[in-house]
């Protein structure tokens, strides 16, 4: 029933969609082939991706959390390279690495597959 539609609410949360699909439209595409080695048992941790073609791309962030966190709590930025070794222990973290523009836009981060 229409008498129980907050319309306020229902055009503020349309507003925000629009916004998130706007900025999602205007990332770069994400990095593809993102992998940890987990061949040897090392304390550090490994980890490359591929990029993509087209020139747009400024570097890569390299993000990792605590299993125990929702959010991610650390970032590394990556400039001219594919791959980058962290002394951080992969087996107390979740990683995942992101494509940077040239205007600052954030892809979506991708979570690394194990490489052997």
């Amino acid at each position: 029933m229409a008498k129980f539609v907050n319309f306020g609410y229902v055009a503020a949360v349309a507003r925000l969609n629009a916004a998130t699909l706007a900025s999602m439209a205007s990332s770069p595409p994400p990095p593809s082939k993102v992998r940890l080695a987990v061949k040897g048992l090392e304390n550090d941790s490994t980890l490359n991706w591929e990029t993509w073609p087209g020139g747009h791309v400024a570097g890569y962030e390299v993000l990792w959390r605590s299993t125990q966190s929702a959010e991610w709590e650390h970032a590394k930025a990556v400039e001219n390279a594919t791959q980058i070794t962290l002394p951080v222990s992969k087996d107390n973290v979740i990683f995942a690495v992101r494509t940077v523009d040239r205007e600052g836009h954030r892809s979506l981060p991708v979570v690394p597959l194990p490489e052997k």
